[in-house]
C-alpha cells in the first residue's frame, strides 16, 4: 500500500486514501485496512492512517521579553477509530540556574469536527509533577468532576482541557502575581475545535476557522493576543511567549504579535506553502510540511541554542515539537529525533531521547523534560537532570494507561489517559478437606483495597478461605476501582480440595462359644459417617448383629465406604472363635486321669483338684465334681474336682 499525505479541512493525514473535507465538515480519511475494505466512521481499530491536528510548542529566553516565564506546546495525532493529543510545555522554574527570562511555550490541542471518524473520550486529564513549588498555581488540581475532554494543553502558569461539547475548561492560574486573566475563559465561547496554552494567554479555534484569544494582561501583551482581522480559514493554532502561529487551509501560516521582539519569531519564511502541522517555541518557529521535512525561523538575539539547526536529511516527519532550547520529530517510523541544546542553554537531558524508543505517535516538550505517547498507550518520559531540575514531572504516574494526548507544561505533565490498576494474587497450594480455615493474600498496584470471592466447596469470609467440602475451589480477586482508577481486571486462582482421609475404632471380640444369642458390635469413623459390618466363617451379619452359624472362628468386618468429602476408611477386621459348648460329663467315680480325659472330650476344663479320705473309694477315684451332670455351659466352662486319698490310717 502506497502512504501518501494528504490535508484538508484543517486536518492533515498520512495514508492511502482519498480525502472528503471541508473547512465546515472536518477531515474524513478513508483508508483501506491492512485485512482489507474501507473502515466506517467512528469504527474502532487499526487504521494505515495518521491524522495530525496540530503542533507542539518552544520556547525561548532573551533580554526583549518579561523576566519571568514560559510554557508548554501541543500537539496530537489521530487515528481512526480513536485520537491520539500530545501537548509540550516549557518555562522557567524556581530553582533552576538560569537568569529569569522570557520563556514562551505553546500547547495545542485539536478536536475532530462532527464529520470527522473518532471514538467517545472515554479519558480524563490526569497531572503529575508541581512537586515543591510555592507558592503553587494549581497546574496539577484537575477540576473535580471534569469529564467528556477531548484535548488538553499546559501553559506556564495553567491548563486548558477541550471537552466534546466543543467547550473550553482552565485551571491554575493560583499564582496572583502570575494570573493575566490566561483562565478568565470568555462566556459563552463554544464550537471550539482546537487551544492552546501560552506563557500568559490562551487560543483558541472554532469549527468556523476563527480563533479566539484571551489574557495578555499587563505586562505581558507583545500583540499575541490580537489576532489578525479577517483571519479565517484556519485550521492548526500555536501559542508561544511572544507570538501566535495560525496554519491556514491552503497551507500558509499567519504570525502575529512579536512586538518589541527582535527574534524573527513572526518572520514567516516567505513563499512557505504546503505546511501541515506548527510549533511555536520561546525564540523560534517551526513548520512541518507535507513532504514529511521541517522548516525553523526565529533563534535571534541572542536565543540561538541550536533548536533552528534542522538535522540535515531529516525526513518522514510527522509531528514536530519547540522548546526554549530543543526542537523535537517524531518520525513515521515511531522514532523520535531531538536537536537543539547547544551552548548557552541548560541541558537537562530533554535532548537526549531514550535508546530504542520506537512505537511512538506523538511527543512533547517541557522545559527541562520531554514525553512520547506510544502506540500501547503507555507515556515515556526523558529529562529532570539534577534535583533543581526534577519536580515529579517525569514521574509518570504507576498505572497510566490508555492514553491519547500527551502535554508538557511549566512544571507539570498532563495526559488523556486512565490509571489503570492490576492486581498481584498468588497462586494458592492444594488443601484437604477438614484443613483450617486459611488466609489468602492480594494487593492491588494502586494500594486500593482488594475484594475476595469464592465458587465452589468453599467461602471467604474477609481474607479467610473455609473449605465446605471436597473439589476445586476458585478464589476472584477483585478491585472495583475509585475516583481516580479504573477497576483492576479480576485475577482467579483455582485450587483443588482433597477428600479427607478417615479411619475406624473398632475393638477386639471376645471368643465365643456356639449356640450363644446373637450379639451386636459396634465401631465409630473418624469422619462421623456410618460404618457397616460384614462377617466371613462361622458367622453372620445383619447390620450390626452377628449370629453364629458354628464353631471355629468369626472375622467380622468394620467399613466406611466414604462420601464427597471424604475417602474410604481403611478396612478393620476382628477375628474370634466359637467354640462348642461344654456339656457337662459325670466323672465322679471315674480315676482322675479318666476324669479329665472325659472333661475335655465335652469342651469343658478341668478346675481346681482337691481331695480327701474315704472308706469307700481308693486313692485317685474322683469323689464329687462341682457342675451337675448334664448341664450345658460355655466353652471351656470348668469343673472342678475332689479326689480320693483312700483310708485315712
Amino acid at each position: 500500500m502506497v502512504e501518501v499525505l494528504v490535508r484538508g479541512g484543517g486536518v492533515a493525514a498520512r495514508c492511502s486514501a482519498t480525502l472528503d473535507a471541508s473547512p465546515s465538515t472536518g477531515a474524513r480519511c478513508q483508508a483501506r485496512w491492512a485485512g482489507g475494505g474501507v473502515p466506517e466512521k467512528g469504527a474502532a481499530g487499526e487504521a494505515q492512517v495518521v491524522i495530525r491536528l496540530e503542533r507542539e510548542d518552544n520556547r525561548w529566553s532573551g533580554p526583549p521579553f518579561p523576566p519571568h516565564r514560559g510554557n508548554g506546546a501541543g500537539e496530537r495525532s489521530h487515528h481512526l477509530g480513536g485520537r491520539e493529543e500530545r501537548e509540550i510545555g516549557m518555562s522557567t522554574r524556581p530553582g533552576l540556574l538560569l537568569r529569569l527570562c522570557a520563556l514562551t511555550a505553546l500547547s495545542v490541542g485539536l478536536l475532530f469536527t462532527a464529520g470527522a471518524a473518532q471514538a467517545t473520550p472515554v479519558n480524563r486529564p490526569i497531572a503529575w509533577g508541581c512537586a515543591n513549588i510555592f507558592p503553587n498555581a494549581g497546574w496539577c488540581n484537575v477540576p473535580t468532576g471534569l469529564s467528556g475532554a477531548t484535548a488538553i494543553a499546559a501553559g506556564l502558569d495553567h491548563s486548558l482541557a477541550l471537552k466534546g461539547d466543543g467547550t473550553v475548561v482552565a485551571w491554575g492560574c493560583g499564582n496572583p502575581s502570575a494570573d493575566f486573566g490566561q483562565c478568565n475563559v470568555p462566556g459563552g465561547l463554544s464550537g471550539v475545535t482546537a487551544i492552546a496554552a501560552g506563557e500568559d494567554y490562551s487560543l483558541a479555534l472554532k469549527s468556523d476557522g476563527t480563533v479566539v484569544a484571551w489574557g495578555c494582561g499587563f505586562p505581558t501583551d507583545f500583540g499575541q493576543c490580537s489576532v489578525p482581522g479577517g483571519l479565517s480559514g484556519v485550521t492548526a493554532i500555536a501559542a508561544g511567549q511572544v507570538h501566535s502561529l495560525a496554519l491556514k487551509g491552503d497551507g500558509t501560516v499567519v504570525a502575529w504579535g512579536c512586538n518589541g521582539a527582535g527574534l524573527g519569531l513572526c518572520n514567516v519564511p516567505a513563499g512557505l506553502s504546503g505546511v501541515i502541522a506548527i510549533a511555536a517555541g520561546p525564540s523560534h518557529s517551526l513548520a512541518l510540511k507535507n513532504d514529511g521535512t521541517v522548516i525553523a525561523w526565529g533563534c535571534a538575539g541572542g536565543g540561538d541554542y541550536g533548536q533552528c539547526s534542522v538535522p540535515g536529511g531529516l525526513s518522514g516527519v510527522t509531528a514536530i515539537a519547540a522548546n526554549q532550547y530543543d526542537s523535537l520529530a517524531l518520525k513515521n517510523d515511531g522514532t523520535v529525533v531531538a536537536w537543539g541544546c547547544g551552548a548557552g542553554s541548560l541541558d537537562f537531558g530533554q535532548c537526549s531521547v531514550p535508546g530504542g524508543l520506537s512505537g511512538v505517535t506523538a511527543i512533547a516538550a517541557g522545559q527541562a523534560h520531554s514525553l512520547a505517547l506510544k502506540s500501547d498507550g503507555t507515556v515515556v518520559a526523558w529529562g529532570c537532570g539534577g534535583a533543581a531540575s526534577n519536580l515529579g514531572e517525569c514521574n509518570v504516574p504507576n498505572g497510566l494507561c490508555h492514553a491519547t494526548a500527551i502535554a508538557a507544561g511549566f512544571v507539570q505533565s498532563l495526559a488523556l489517559a486512565q490509571l489503570c490498576q492490576t492486581i498481584a494474587f498468588g497462586q494458592l497450594p492444594t488443601e484437604t478437606y477438614g484443613d483450617p480455615d486459611f488466609g489468602v493474600s492480594a494487593t492491588a498496584s494502586s494500594g486500593l483495597p482488594v475484594s475476595l470471592a469464592a465458587s465452589g466447596p468453599c467461602t471467604v469470609s474477609g481474607a479467610a478461605v473455609h473449605l465446605t467440602g471436597a473439589g476445586s475451589c476458585t478464589v476472584t480477586a477483585s478491585q472495583a476501582g475509585d475516583a481516580n482508577y479504573n477497576p483492576a481486571p479480576d485475577v482467579s486462582q483455582t485450587f483443588a480440595i482433597a477428600k479427607a482421609s478417615q479411619t475406624i475404632a473398632f475393638g477386639r471380640l471376645a471368643n465365643k462359644t456356639y449356640g450363644a444369642p446373637d450379639f451386636r458390635v459396634s465401631a465409630r469413623a473418624s469422619s462421623g459417617l456410618p460404618v457397616s459390618f460384614a462377617g466371613s466363617g462361622h458367622c453372620t451379619v445383619r447390620g450390626a448383629t452377628v449370629h453364629l452359624t458354628g464353631a471355629g472362628s468369626c472375622t467380622v468386618i468394620a467399613s466406611q465406604t466414604g462420601d464427597a468429602r471424604h475417602n474410604a476408611a481403611p478396612r478393620v477386621s476382628r477375628s474370634f472363635l466359637i467354640r462348642l459348648p461344654c456339656k457337662v460329663p459325670k466323672v465322679a467315680g471315674k480315676q482322675l486321669a479318666s476324669a479329665k480325659r472325659t472333661i475335655a472330650t465335652r469342651h469343658c476344663r478341668t478346675g481346681k483338684v482337691g481331695h480327701a479320705y474315704s472308706r469307700k473309694h481308693g486313692r485317685g477315684i474322683v469323689l464329687s465334681q462341682s457342675r451337675r451332670p448334664g448341664r450345658v455351659l460355655p466353652a471351656g466352662s470348668k469343673i472342678d474336682l475332689v479326689v480320693s486319698r483312700g483310708r485315712r490310717r
